[in-house]
């Protein structure tokens, strides 16, 4: 009959659920980034349109009056 001899672990191995959270983790962070960039950019037309109006004005300003 053989016998094997085969060491027997003393430390507890880590579960496979650790690459799952970070998985997780990097995917919460992903889309927190993306709710508050397009949060930031629906605030864009608002800023261009007063930009618009704020370079008219300029431009009416700075014209020469008889």
């Amino acid at each position: 009959m053989k016998q094997y001899k085969q060491g027997i672990p003393l430390n507890k191995t880590a579960p496979t659920t650790n690459s799952g959270s970070a998985v997780k983790s990097v995917a919460l962070a992903t889309f927190k980034f993306l709710r508050a960039s397009s949060a930031q950019a629906s605030k864009i037309p608002g800023v261009l349109q007063q930009a618009t109006s704020d370079i008219v004005e300029a431009w009416a300003e700075s014209s020469p009056k008889p």
